[in-house]
């Protein structure tokens, strides 16, 4: 389309463009921003810590929560303006009618999700889950994982006593027994496997997902307010910078701020990616869940959706044009 066409070409005069970006000089701009205590929100932790929101000219209104469903879930009642969250929250959703808009990823990791089992219970092999009582969070990632999981060894969601717990009680629930595994993430998955030491099993699938953290609002709100967007990006994109000549100061900087131990830290680091950009390889997640949660029957909404329409890459463009994907810019996207 025409107006695809002219971002395209926007795009490549500003990759092309020797000139460094001109921080905006003008008054601060208010902005609530929900985000997570975890790793995968390791830009936004080092963001705010070190004052770059401060220095591009946003007046953020930190708002911490515990896992990314709910910080979205803020933005949709309206008590944040945007929020990190990943790729799966973002798809339920859209599917049940909100209208929203990804800036850009923060985060990607095809090892930041596996299941944990104790032996205790007699699993030894992922077919041993059948029949047996699995923990995870509904609506996030771990519910998206444990099926993708299921398939891709021959079993299936109703294979299982599935649990849904929140991401708090996952820890407890396996130590003392009420279920016999659980679908975790990140630090969770470490921090588990070392209290239950020599009974731990970890059933890990690289191949089958990852996972990728956003910095989202509703279409509203973005639209009508694209310097702040830009300001928030910028100040990600220094924190990206800051983390990849300091990593050790990175993780010391998350480690405080999410709780997270640094050892357990230290490992998921090294499995993960922290970078501001917008790929096409999240445009086929979000459709690949979409069918998922149809499939599965997890929505009401049985028709794919256009996620072009729910990725708005103007303000990336104007602060980090090469790490837009061509592929992203086609379709009819906003003017």
């Amino acid at each position: 389309m025409l107006r695809a066409a002219l971002i395209s070409i926007l795009c490549l005069l500003i990759a092309g463009c020797q000139s460094p970006v001109q921080h905006q000089t003008g008054p601060p701009l208010p902005l609530r921003l929900a985000y997570v205590t975890r790793h995968d929100c390791a830009l936004v932790q080092i963001a705010v810590a070190q004052g770059f929101l401060r220095d591009e000219g946003v007046k953020v209104e930190a708002q911490r929560y515990d896992y990314g469903k709910t910080a979205l879930q803020a933005v949709l009642e309206g008590k944040a303006d945007v929020a990190t969250v990943a790729e799966t929250p973002v798809m339920f959703a859209a599917l049940k009618g909100q209208r929203l808009s990804i800036l850009g990823s923060i985060f990607t990791s095809n090892r930041n999700h596996a299941i944990l089992a104790d032996r205790n219970s007699g699993i030894a092999l992922p077919g041993d889950l059948k029949g047996r009582r699995v923990a995870f969070t509904s609506g996030t990632t771990t519910h998206m994982f444990l099926s993708s999981f299921l398939s891709a060894n021959g079993l299936s969601s109703e294979d299982v006593t599935p649990v849904p717990l929140a991401p708090e009680r996952i820890q407890d629930a396996l130590l003392s027994g009420r279920v016999d595994a659980v679908s975790a993430w990140g630090a969770d998955i470490k921090i588990i496997a070392r209290k239950l030491a020599q009974r731990s099993i970890i059933f890990e699938e690289p191949h089958i997902y990852t996972e990728t953290f956003v910095i989202a609002g509703l279409t509203s709100y973005v639209e009508g307010n694209q310097e702040a967007m830009r300001r928030l990006l910028r100040a990600l994109v220094r924190a990206e910078e800051f983390a990849a000549r300091n990593p050790k100061e990175a993780q010391s900087i998350v480690a405080t701020a999410s709780g997270v131990p640094v050892w357990a830290l230290s490992e998921c680091w090294s499995e993960s990616t922290r970078t501001v950009g917008l790929d096409h390889a999240l445009l086929i997640t979000l459709e690949e869940e979409s069918r998922w949660a149809v499939k599965y029957h997890l929505t009401r909404e049985a028709h794919m959706l256009n996620y072009l329409e729910y990725i708005d890459p103007r303000p990336l463009l104007s602060v980090k044009p090469q790490a837009v994907d061509q592929q992203v810019l086609q379709g009819d996207l906003r003017p």
